[in-house]
């Protein structure tokens, strides 16, 4: 056709190169291979053998442009994403997906009704933080032990100076998903929730505030003075957007500390409109934060997907979705039920997984990789509360008989029903 000449009209053309009708005037013929221009164009039967483009693993824009520069055929471009998109190799290393717009905690109307808690490490010792959501105000405890006994005796004897709050909010350590820590939250009567495992974020007051506490214990280890002072001046800081302290929130009133303050100024008082300076405060941080963010699509359930842990990415399968927001319920290859965050999971368009590795299969947290009755990190097997059911999708019966069409991102292709008869 090249060599013959076009003809007038496209109607013309035979319907197996009618693809090649817009730029006709850019093919020409030499030695008997096809060109556009410069570049070969590659007939249908080698395009397969062109992957060879993704043998050094390069992302999709290099690929792209290492092809066009020295070879053609139509939807060449949409055909080398599929390609990158559906490596194994590639996906494995993946970069970790972007932030999602943060999910703020909703501010309580009181002081001490949602308390957050986590244990640091410092200088060879243990410690307990419990951080009040409303007045930020922070009560720190040296654990001689980090079992559930320990951190339940340590929670006792602050609650019973501030009083029972109604939430208490953790991670997932074994110390937060033991049966004792259980029936202690039971016993003394508040709600206990966990944020999504590897996720500390979901955490972020308490997370904060040890970095505020580890940072006056170093300067005050390195100064030589009393780190009390240092947690004392701190409570009785105002904060910022509230220009009030967490001892004012929590307590009324101002602490006595060793600066000369008036009597008058240490008497308790009745703050208004406290809430609304709190969560105009909440507010801006969350703007700052969401700079940047981007949602990332649902998951439905028996989607394959891609499990961040640590710098890889694992194969996993949807089972549902948690009553938390942005947790899902995954299964991995060896037949372990997780609770991870969205972030940390990876729609894939791969059709089949490679065979993991018992080495590979390590990596995931010990803490969380086998279920048991004591941690509620995990799901147990069948899953039960607090697993929501996501919408299935239903696929009909297919007859054995009849040939199985598959788009290319791997989806069944069924036909309208008028056309099966």
């Amino acid at each position: 056709m090249v060599q013959a000449g076009w003809p007038a009209e496209i109607r013309h053309v035979p319907a197996e190169i009618r693809k090649y009708w817009t730029f006709r005037e850019e093919l020409t013929c030499s030695d008997g291979l096809l060109f556009k221009n410069t570049r070969l164009v590659v007939p249908h039967s080698l395009r397969a053998d062109m992957s060879r483009v993704h043998e050094a693993h390069l992302g999709i824009v290099k690929c792209k442009e290492r092809a066009r520069d020295i070879m053609f055929w139509p939807h060449m471009a949409k055909q080398i994403e599929d390609v990158v998109l559906k490596c194994s190799v590639c996906n494995t290393f993946r970069r970790s997906n972007t932030k999602e717009p943060l999910i703020c905690h909703d501010i309580p109307e009181r002081a001490w009704a949602k308390v957050g808690v986590d244990l640091f490490h410092y200088e060879q010792g243990e410690y307990l933080l419990c951080v009040d959501y409303y007045s930020k105000y922070p009560e720190i405890a040296k654990l001689t032990g980090t079992t559930s006994k320990h951190v339940v005796t340590a929670l006792k004897s602050m609650f019973a100076r501030h009083g029972i709050p109604d939430e208490v909010v953790s991670d997932n350590g074994p110390q937060f998903g033991s049966a004792e820590f259980r029936t202690f939250a039971e016993r003394w009567e508040f709600v206990h929730n966990t944020s999504s495992p590897g996720y500390p974020q979901s955490n972020g007051q308490s997370e904060r505030a040890i970095q505020t506490i580890k940072s006056l214990l170093k300067k005050a280890q390195e100064s030589q003075s009393d780190p009390y002072i240092a947690l004392l001046e701190y409570r009785n800081s105002p904060l910022d957007g509230v220009k009030l302290s967490p001892a004012q929130l929590l307590m009324g009133r101002r602490l006595k500390t060793r600066l000369p303050t008036s009597v008058q100024l240490l008497k308790p008082q009745l703050f208004d409109k406290v809430h609304h300076r709190i969560k105009e405060r909440q507010l801006k941080q969350k703007q700052y934060f969401d700079r940047g963010a981007k949602r990332l699509p649902l998951l439905i359930e028996g989607e394959k997907v891609r499990v961040q842990v640590k710098n890889k990415w694992k194969p996993a399968v949807v089972v549902g979705e948690h009553d938390k927001p942005r947790s899902v319920i995954i299964k991995t290859e060896d037949g372990n039920i997780y609770r991870r965050n969205r972030r940390h999971l990876m729609k894939t368009r791969e059709l089949t997984f490679p065979q993991q590795s018992a080495e590979d299969m390590q990596d995931f947290d010990p803490v969380t990789s086998a279920p048991t009755e004591t941690d509620q990190t995990l799901v147990p097997s069948p899953v039960t509360s607090p697993v929501t059911p996501m919408k299935t999708v239903v696929t009909p019966t297919v007859n054995p008989d009849v040939t199985v069409k598959r788009s290319r991102f791997g989806r069944l292709i069924r036909p309208p029903k008028r056309y099966s008869q």
